[in-house]
């Protein structure tokens, strides 16, 4: 029995609930005529009627076989009236009642199920349409809490929920998306969101969603917006104890870089003017516990005072006072690199498929013949073929790295210029993680065709006609999969000795694509040409995006490399090139930034994406930090000096004199701050100007010889190569 949503109406009387078929289920199932049911059936019902009753389009139960009724302009039929007799048994033919109406039950829930599929899936397209990928550049490199690109997606998706959230509400247009009711609007957008967890916009509740469409500056400007998703759990300092309230000097109004905490574990650690070194856990428990208690306040942990005493950031500025003048120059100053000494550069569619044949061995030792698998990028307007690329031999699968490789090339083909719309179907080497990804940072807005729908991507045209133009190919066998017999070469001319191999088939490829893209069309102008005329809005592509497109990536510690990070390109086993990049404002803020990013741990590892210009620093988790220009050294020779190096040398001696700088400045704040701290504490014990005065200025006496010779060493220094 195949029921249909209108075979069954539900009716309801005061005597119960009565079950209607259709009269198309019935000429299905009892195998009557629907001549016999108008002449008899419905005819001998309607004269068992007495006269005179007045009756709707159902008519009443008089007892009757055929008892029938009218609805939207079909007969129906109250099963409980069919008859039963022998030989014909009607009704029984239907099965029980219960099992009928659970059969419509089940089968109006898959409808509603349908229904509901279909109204999400109008919903998403048009979301999708609000997501505009300039929000992840936004999010990743120019908010102010740094964003990977998975959390920089989800956020502009996030806002590309709200916008559309507003614009149906406006009016009640979700009306017209078949909702009445705008609490039940909120349900279904709810039941889709929630699942998504977006970063910054994680909805559980209708009641939740509304209050967050309540407060979203609909009508604010994109920054507005963009900074709406970023919650102040991001990068706030709730639970910091250290370093949360800095010093002020009550009389001058001047404000400290440090806190009381701060002053006295760095004082401690660095014993400035003293040679002995103690161990920190003998600090934390004789000295500052005790210290930090007579003003009053909770000395921080043992584990917390060793993380703010040696994570990256505090060592560099603490070492030379810990350790030495020595070995702070040998291992944390940042130096100056010498070089060796010698003698003496709108919409694009991107669709995969299989182009001529080659012949290639198998391990079996026999030669087998593959079509070689091709990726194009193409610009739509110019039908240039901007990028390409090959799958690997005996290969016809597309994949990930194909993609990367024809995209790349479209960019340099394109001169490095705005890619504004990519156009793809849904093969996984267009659409996989990786893949979404990569192609997010390079076009402003990637698409896929509805699935199922091919003629929707302009690259299937492109690919058909392309493979027209290889006709005249000897080794093009074929147009496609399971052509039909106009599209094959004859196969009593093929010779798999005559294939070319698989290299000399990517070179036959390069030659083809060449072609096609200096033919001319029917209008004259070949596709180099057309392509050449590009969007007014063109402009160079980001230097930081080319680079994480392009580039090297790589891991390093640059905690230890003393203000550059140090990255080798390897050639075969033993010859390596080390390229160096300059940390901006190493000792200051350029130290505290990569500590900050990298969660002020002992080392400082970073993600380090880098060419032979620059080296972008990003944490492990893909946030970026900043980026550092390569070094350009000097010479260890005057003989071997020119402009360049000389040039280069004064950069870099102007470095370490600016590093040396902050960790004066940072030496001389400390001691203001603990001078202050000695006086308040003298005055608090009973003393008086007069007496902190005198006690000054005998440690004054004490410590000038000290001072003058370190004065002396510094000023005078016999060496100016010293690295």
């Amino acid at each position: 029995m195949q029921l249909l949503p209108q075979d069954i109406i539900i009716r309801n009387y005061k005597d119960g609930e009565t079950l209607w078929v259709s009269q198309r289920l019935v000429l299905q199932i009892c195998q009557v005529t629907e001549e016999y049911l108008r002449t008899r059936a419905r005819a001998l019902f309607k004269k068992s009627i007495q006269k005179g009753y007045k009756y709707g389009d159902f008519l009443p139960n008089t007892g009757s076989a055929w008892r029938w009724g009218k609805a939207n302009g079909t007969f129906y039929y109250d099963y409980d009236c069919l008859p039963d007799r022998k030989p014909t048994h009607y009704r029984s033919k239907f099965g029980a009642k219960h099992e009928l109406l659970q059969a419509y039950e089940a089968l109006q829930s898959a409808d509603k199920s349908n229904k509901q599929n279909q109204l999400k899936n109008a919903i998403q397209a048009q979301v999708n349409t609000f997501i505009d990928n300039t929000d992840i550049t936004y999010y990743m490199y120019s908010a102010i809490v740094g964003f990977n690109q998975k959390q920089a997606e989800q956020m502009a998706t996030g806002r590309a929920w709200c916008i559309w959230i507003m614009k149906q509400l406006f009016n009640d247009n979700f009306k017209l998306l078949g909702i009445n009711k705008k609490q039940d609007f909120y349900q279904v957008c709810t039941d889709m969101l929630a699942p998504l967890e977006l970063e910054g916009f994680k909805i559980n509740s209708p009641a939740y969603l509304r209050n967050k469409i309540n407060e979203f500056p609909f009508t604010g400007d994109t920054i507005e917006q963009l900074k709406f998703f970023i919650s102040g759990k991001y990068g706030n300092d709730n639970a910091q104890i250290v370093g949360k309230f800095p010093l002020i000097d009550e009389s001058t109004g001047q404000i400290y870089q440090f806190d009381i905490h701060q002053a006295m574990m760095f004082h401690l650690y660095m014993n400035p003017g003293g040679s002995s070194k103690e161990y920190i856990r003998t600090l934390w428990e004789r000295d500052y516990c005790e210290d930090v208690q007579e003003f009053d306040l909770q000395p921080v942990a043992y584990r917390t005072f060793c993380h703010h005493l040696t994570r990256f950031s505090s060592q560099i500025k603490t070492a030379r006072a810990r350790h030495g003048e020595d070995y702070y120059k040998k291992h944390v100053q940042t130096y100056v690199t010498t070089e060796r000494l010698q003698y003496a550069h709108s919409l694009f569619a991107g669709d995969g498929s299989g182009t001529i044949n080659y012949k290639y061995k198998k391990a079996d030792g026999k030669w087998h013949t593959m079509k070689l698998y091709v990726i194009l990028i193409t610009d739509v307007a110019s039908r240039h073929i901007a990028g390409w690329s090959v799958a690997p031999v005996g290969s016809h699968k597309e994949t990930e790295a194909m993609t990367k490789a024809a995209v790349k090339m479209a960019i340099e083909n394109g001169g490095n210029q705005t890619m504004f719309e990519f156009i793809s179907d849904n093969h996984g080497a267009f659409t996989s993680k990786e893949s979404k990804s990569f192609l997010n940072l390079a076009f402003n807005k990637v698409r896929t065709i509805e699935a199922g729908n091919s003629q929707a991507n302009p690259a299937e045209t492109q690919f058909r006609l392309f493979k027209r133009s290889l006709k005249d190919i000897q080794n093009f066998l074929s147009t496609s999969w399971g052509t039909g017999l106009e599209g094959q070469a004859n196969p009593d001319h093929i010779n798999i000795d005559d294939m070319p191999t698989y290299d000399d088939a990517v070179i036959q490829m390069h030659e083809l694509i060449k072609r096609w893209n200096a033919t001319k069309l029917r209008d004259g102008v070949a596709p180099v040409e057309r392509f050449a005329i590009k969007h007014p809005n063109c402009q160079p592509l980001e230097p930081i995006v080319m680079r994480y497109l392009f580039a090297k990536h790589t891991k390093v510690d640059v905690s230890y490399m003393r203000g550059y990070v140090n990255v080798y390109r390897t050639k075969g086993y033993s010859d390596s090139e080390l390229f160096q990049f300059e940390i901006p404002q190493f000792g200051g803020v350029g130290t505290e930034l990569i500590a900050k990013a990298t969660g002020y741990t002992t080392g400082a590892q970073v993600k380090v994406v880098w060419d032979e210009t620059f080296a972008d620093l990003y944490t492990l988790d893909e946030k970026f930090i900043m980026s550092c220009p390569r070094s350009i050294g000097t010479s260890q020779s005057h003989a071997e000096m020119d402009e360049q190096k000389t040039n280069a040398l004064g950069h870099l001696k102007g470095r370490k004199a600016k590093q040396t700088e902050y960790i004066d400045d940072f030496e001389t704040s400390l001691n203001e701050v603990m001078e202050g701290l000695s006086y308040e504490h003298s005055i608090a014990l009973g003393g008086n100007k007069e007496s902190y005065n005198k006690n000054q200025i005998n440690n004054e006496n004490t410590n000038l010889k000290n001072t003058t010779k370190q004065r002396v060493n510094r000023d005078f220094n016999s060496s100016e190569w010293s690295a």
